[in-house]
């Protein structure tokens, strides 16, 4: 492991070669340009708070300060998975031209998708200060641990699927159903003492997600330090994706010229 780590950081200038162009080309020739980073997720907030104050109300006080702080790092996350998992497929000819660590690819996916969130992130600290929901200190120097769990766990499934898209191409489809039901079991619209319903309360239990979108919410949102079980569950389950992701893709990779 560490020396795969050591590898990928004699590639750093590759990494950042690729990641720059990723996002130098994700809006190119649009008319807002780097905008889209902003206008894109607020887009997509202002959905759901349209659909749960007015069609499914939601007794909850702020509750589009509440979606924010959760739907942000949602969206990182979701668009890490997403990307990541068919990034080595759709760099096959890289991949089969010349040599260098292919963990490479996967890895400046989710490092844009990084940049990306915390760009976005003013948003959520915008709307925390203009909204006049404002801040806690104490809580608030907990953030870059909410921040450091949601990229290991991130860039570890990134991995992991990625690996598994080469061998099965049905991986990148699947992907999209998951997280389609993968959000709605993330307590993101709504409140987790507001589900009556012990199956669906397991189910929040043994989601992954549940615990790094709770720090940010307790955090930001609620305005208390997040208790001592979900900040181990989260850094927990973080480093094991991590290693896990690395493992099966470090051994999986031997084989991706071939059977790319």
């Amino acid at each position: 492991m560490f020396e795969f780590i050591r590898e990928l950081y004699q590639y750093h200038s590759m990494i950042l070669n690729l990641v720059k162009r990723d996002l130098r080309g994700r809006y190119k020739g649009s008319l807002l340009g780097f905008l889209w980073n902003f206008v894109l997720p607020l887009m997509q907030i202002l959905v759901y708070i349209m659909v749960f104050t007015i069609v499914f109300r939601q007794n909850i006080e702020h509750y589009y300060v509440y979606l924010i702080v959760g739907m942000i790092p949602w969206i990182m996350f979701s668009e890490s998975i997403n990307s990541g998992s068919g990034s080595v497929v759709e760099n096959s000819q890289l991949i089969t031209k010349i040599y260098f660590p292919r963990s490479v690819i996967p890895v400046s996916i989710v490092i844009s998708k990084f940049i990306n969130f915390l760009i976005s992130m003013t948003i959520v600290f915008a709307v925390l200060a203009i909204g006049g929901h404002g801040f806690s200190t104490g809580p608030l120097l907990l953030i870059p641990i909410a921040i450091a769990c949601l990229f290991m766990f991130s860039l570890g499934l990134a991995v992991l699927l990625a690996a598994a898209d080469v061998y099965l191409r049905d991986v990148q489809y699947l992907i999209n159903v998951l997280l389609m039901m993968w959000i709605w079991i993330t307590p993101i619209m709504y409140v987790p003492d507001s589900i009556d319903s012990a199956i669906f309360n397991l189910i929040l239990d043994i989601n992954p997600m549940t615990y790094i979108i709770e720090l940010f919410q307790d955090a930001l949102y609620w305005k208390i330090i997040p208790s001592f079980e979900i900040i181990m569950i989260s850094a927990i389950e973080s480093i094991v994706m991590v290693v896990i992701g690395f493992w099966i893709y470090q051994k999986a990779s031997a084989d991706f010229a071939e059977v790319l």
